[in-house]
């Protein structure tokens, strides 16, 4: 099989892959819960689309965010529910709460380089969170 292409910032794009693929249920809940969706996120959010669109990396970025929708379908092969917001959740809830958070990281590490600093860090923000709080 022959590795995705995800452009020039390819292995910061392969190392969010990778560690995704040890994401907890309890990570996605607490990656759901850190990220909010505000008009900051959606201006940071059109500019990753703009610049992809303008740059050519419409086909990266499809890529790197069907990876994304890969990692939450995978969680809907069952597994335990845990408790939170009050009530069970089920891994494919938790994975599907989180996706947004993860597909603006993975978006933004495509064309990180044609973003501002501020806009990668308010589409990375959360995904940066989730890396502090579990020591990496």
């Amino acid at each position: 099989m022959r590795k995705k292409e995800f452009g020039p910032n390819q292995d910061a794009v392969d190392a969010l892959l990778m560690r995704l693929e040890s994401v907890t249920q309890v990570e996605a809940m607490l990656l759901a819960g850190i990220s909010g969706d505000d008009p900051e996120r959606h201006l940071a959010r059109q500019a990753m689309l703009d610049a992809a669109h303008r740059a050519g990396r419409e086909r990266e970025l499809k890529a790197a965010q069907g990876e994304v929708q890969d990692w939450v379908n995978s969680w809907f092969t069952g597994g335990p529910q845990i408790s939170g917001y009050g009530r069970d959740v089920s891994p494919g809830e938790a994975a599907v709460a989180a996706a947004p958070a993860v597909l603006d990281a993975i978006g933004a590490l495509v064309v990180r380089d044609l973003l501002t600093r501020e806009q990668v860090e308010v589409l990375t923000g959360p995904w940066n969170e989730l890396e502090r709080a579990a020591g990496n």
